[in-house]
């Protein structure tokens, strides 16, 4: 039992910091301001990079529309709760502040793009293939978000969990570099 104490100590605070961030969510401050905030930001950009793609868009709140589609990016569909997942299993894991850092910053960094596309993925879809929005809204993009969250940890944590990279004996680090 004394050799699991890491393993529960892990999944203890994993489900706190998950209970942190569902009752963060559930304050109206935050239901109210920040998320849709977070929501306006994520349509506008979206727009942003359609337009780039010769689709005239445009955003309007949480909408991103054009003559020919529009979607409503919804609480939900916003990658938060994949995000709070990864930021939480960070956080929890047994790993130095100094590699934590860096692996919340480039995590969170991949996992915002990687909405970005989801979210210009599903406005394509609904133009080009509107009988597939639904599975590729649900279906698809759910649970590979959820998996990609699971899989940037896994990548963070082998990494952090890395041995450091030791020099030879009686050579200098400068001289190995």
């Amino acid at each position: 039992m004394h050799g699991k104490r890491p393993i529960f100590q892990f999944v203890g605070l994993f489900i706190v910091l998950m209970g942190i961030y569902w009752g963060l969510t559930m304050l109206d401050s935050v239901n109210k301001t920040l998320i849709p905030s977070y929501m306006r930001f994520y349509a506008q950009a979206s727009a942003s990079v359609i337009n780039i793609f010769g689709e005239r868009a445009s955003a309007s709140g949480t909408e991103v529309m054009s003559s020919r589609y529009s979607v409503n990016i919804k609480h939900g569909c916003d990658a938060l709760a994949p995000s709070a997942l990864f930021i939480a299993a960070v956080l929890a894991f047994p790993a130095s502040i100094r590699s934590k850092i860096p692996g919340l910053i480039a995590g969170t960094f991949v996992l915002a793009v990687i909405n970005l596309v989801r979210i210009i993925s599903l406005f394509y879809t609904g133009i080009y293939f509107p009988k597939w929005f639904e599975t590729m809204h649900v279906d698809v993009w759910q649970p590979a978000f959820i998996l990609i969250s699971l899989t940037l940890w896994v990548m963070w944590a082998l990494r952090a969990t890395r041995p450091a990279a030791s020099t030879p004996a009686g050579t200098d680090a400068k001289q190995a570099s």
